[in-house]
């Protein structure tokens, strides 16, 4: 006895977005994302079996998907990491996966309607949520035509994708009758995401719609982009301080350190001329250490590394970096600009699809994760100079662990108007003992 709606009046792309959560109908490794790169299918038999969720952002004007994630089980950080995609240019991901077309539907949301699963009523998520300006909308539960648009989606993918998979679970016993699902698993992480990828860009979204009077998704997109704007996404300052991952420190003459590196500001200097000496909250973005945001005052402020060789680098790179330097020289902690520079070359060079598909991975960092990496990995590390012809202090000062090994340069004498000038020392010098 269901009344006939028309729906919500949506006249511009983001003005309102659908969000949800699925069990995706296929059994599949779980590797962690990229954990089996390389290894047969016999080894491949041998670990876990199980079933992914995916979160899916759709966006009601036009019908593209805006963001979508793969996760362990329903998670609010994945929910969160989820509206993070919505706001950035999903295009290198794309790439990353082998798409032709592109992925540039982004920008900030007026609403994000959800059911009222507990990834979304989670305090981390509403907050998140709050914090970007953006309205919180929850239908009633158990009426899943209040949320269509996205359960349509589920229903595209569960017909037109998953046939072509292997080690289906189909939606219910009947229909999956006697198929062998977990005996046929076989894909993993990578493949899933790259699969649902290639799926909603190349396909999905170039494909007419019937929603749309036949209309394709992207060029919809495109079209009321043009006549109606989007939203401008929230800047960098604004993502790192809601996205980015939790931390406290304390204020130096230096700024703060956080994962090795130093982070100053203005306003950090500022803090400490003033005599700040409490712990202040500081946010770290995973995908790019460049920047860090600090809260002064109640206030989100940025500080940029004081090292230009961490520029652009994501945590997992500049992690990598680290550990490969740790393994050459184990006993140092202090590593000269020219060392992170070469090192750097090297680590950006490999697997670069693979950090870009990150983004979309069941891998989130945490608070602890980023503690537990300072304890172990960034243990004492510093970076100063190549040039610099301060010596090195000792490692009981908190300095380093490889002032026996990374020597200072010599310093350059004067010369005099007999003398020929004397060459300044190449740098650092290696003792192989």
């Amino acid at each position: 006895m269901s009344i006939y709606e028309g729906g919500l009046k949506i006249s511009h792309p983001l003005q309102w977005v659908e969000m949800d959560e699925w069990t995706i109908d296929v059994f599949s490794l779980l590797d962690e994302a990229g954990f089996f790169e390389g290894i047969s299918v016999e080894q491949k038999s041998a670990y876990d079996i199980g079933r992914r969720w995916l979160y899916l952002a759709i966006d009601v004007a036009t019908r593209c998907i805006v963001g979508f994630r793969l996760a362990k089980t329903q998670s609010s950080a994945d929910a969160v990491s989820t509206v993070s995609l919505i706001t950035m240019d999903k295009t290198p991901l794309a790439r990353a996966a082998g798409c032709e077309s592109e992925w540039p539907f982004f920008g900030g949301c007026g609403s994000i309607s959800t059911d009222m699963g507990p990834a979304f009523v989670a305090d981390d998520y509403r907050i998140a949520v709050t914090d970007l300006g953006f309205n919180q909308v929850a239908p009633v539960a158990g009426v899943p035509k209040l949320r269509g648009h996205v359960e349509r989606m589920f229903g595209t993918l569960a017909s037109q994708l998953m046939p072509e998979l292997t080690g289906r679970s189909f939606a219910n016993p009947q229909e999956r009758g006697d198929y062998p699902g977990e005996e046929r698993a076989a894909l993993t992480d990578n493949d899933l995401i790259k699969l649902f990828t290639r799926f909603i860009v190349d396909i999905y979204h170039n494909v007419p719609h019937s929603g749309l009077n036949d209309e394709t998704p992207a060029n919809a997109w495109a079209r009321l982009a043009k006549e109606q704007g989007v939203s401008a996404p929230p800047d960098a300052t604004a993502r790192c301080s809601v996205f980015g991952v939790p931390l406290q420190r304390k204020i130096g003459s230096h700024g703060i350190l956080a994962n090795g590196i130093h982070y100053l500001s203005e306003e950090l200097q500022d803090a400490y001329l003033e005599g700040a000496r409490d712990t202040i909250e500081v946010r770290v973005d995973p995908h790019d250490v460049t920047f860090v945001t600090v809260c002064l005052g109640g206030e989100w402020y940025p500080a940029k590394a004081v090292s230009a060789e961490v520029w652009g680098l994501s945590l997992f790179e500049w992690s990598e970096l680290i550990r490969q330097l740790r393994i050459k020289h184990k006993k140092e902690a202090e590593l000269t600009e020219d060392v992170v520079r070469r090192a750097r070359q090297a680590i950006r060079q490999i697997n670069a699809d693979a950090m870009a598909l990150r983004r979309l991975a069941p891998i989130t960092v945490t608070t602890e994760d980023l503690e537990r990496a300072e304890r172990e990995l960034f243990m004492s590390l510093t970076i100063r100079p190549q040039r610099t012809v301060a010596p090195i202090k000792d490692a009981s000062e908190g300095q380093g662990l490889l002032g026996d090994v990374i020597l200072p340069v010599e310093p350059i004498k004067e010369t005099s108007d007999e003398q020929k000038p004397i060459k300044p020392s190449k740098g650092w010098g290696f003792r192989h003992d």
